[in-house]
């Protein structure tokens, strides 16, 4: 049993596919699948079920699973505490990340970190703040620029803040307010809705805020990307809570930005696992701290 063959394993078990495990390794699909069944014939127990639409961990593969994060996570932990000491900085990271993060200049961080660290491997994974936080407490990821839900992120993660986006509402120009420039949510009970995607943290804010103006919106469409949502509103389908940010870095002509009289604000950070041993780990969260 060898650490190549553990990630293999993990690669396989997050994919469900033999196929896609492969591509994410680097290596090719008959090389990865023999050296998982020789790992399977040398412990005497199957790993994986193998069906048409993919594969599935049995019960002995899910116990496999976990104890081999743990046993890769000390790995390069130990491999990166040696560098430390040989005076290196290397390693590889895992990053996972939501839509919208111009209110903390992600792009330009990003590059620092790499110009500063240039031998660290760094993998960006994208999805929304709910599913990077499990990633984060399945240890499948290092850290996660998110979101903070209303109701907090679960046990055993730490959260700091590095910015926060301030809503506006996004509304057709010929539209009747398209010219008062500030308005009110109570002022919005008769309007159409363009909403962010059921399970965003976004979502959850405009729900609330408006439910706290005294109506429920009348949601006609949903969707996960404020540029598409802008070109909705331009379209005529309806009016929109946008971060501010998205205004100033994807101008659409048509559109008007109104202010909101009652903020709708959503905080943006970091998050990472409070029992997380890292020496690489800790530079990053220091960078990435330092640089707001």
């Amino acid at each position: 049993m060898d650490l190549n063959t553990m990630s293999y394993v993990l690669a396989v078990a997050d994919a469900g596919n033999f196929s896609l495990a492969a591509q994410s390794c680097h290596v090719g699909q008959p090389a990865l699948s023999q050296q998982i069944a020789r790992l399977e014939r040398e412990l005497g127990v199957t790993l994986f079920d193998r069906g048409p639409r993919g594969a599935s961990l049995t019960q002995a593969g899910r116990e496999f699973v976990s104890r081999a994060r743990e046993i890769l996570r000390g790995a390069q932990a130990l491999q990166e505490e040696m560098a430390l000491y040989a005076g290196l900085r290397k390693g590889n990271l895992t990053l996972g990340i939501i839509t919208s993060l111009q209110c903390i200049d992600f792009g330009d961080m990003l590059s620092a970190f790499c110009s500063s660290y240039p031998d660290i491997s760094v993998n960006i994974v994208q999805d929304g703040t709910y599913r990077l936080a499990d990633a984060l407490v399945e240890r499948r990821m290092d850290l996660a620029f998110v979101n903070r839900p209303a109701g907090g992120l679960p046990a055993g993660l730490e959260f700091v803040k590095l910015g926060e986006d301030r809503y506006s509402l996004a509304v057709p120009r010929l539209h009747p307010m398209a010219r008062a420039g500030e308005v009110s949510l109570r002022d919005l009970r008769g309007e159409r809705f363009i909403f962010h995607q059921t399970g965003q943290v976004a979502a959850q804010l405009c729900l609330e805020a408006c439910r706290l103006a005294g109506f429920e919106p009348n949601i006609v469409c949903r969707s996960g990307s404020p540029t598409t949502g802008l070109y909705m509103v331009r379209g005529g389908l309806g009016v929109a809570f946008l971060p501010s940010e998205e205004f100033k870095s994807h101008s659409v002509d048509g559109v008007v930005e109104l202010k909101l009289k009652e903020p709708i604000l959503k905080e943006v950070g970091v998050a990472w696992r409070r029992d997380a041993a890292s020496p690489l780990l800790e530079e990053a969260i220091r960078f990435f701290r330092a640089w707001n």
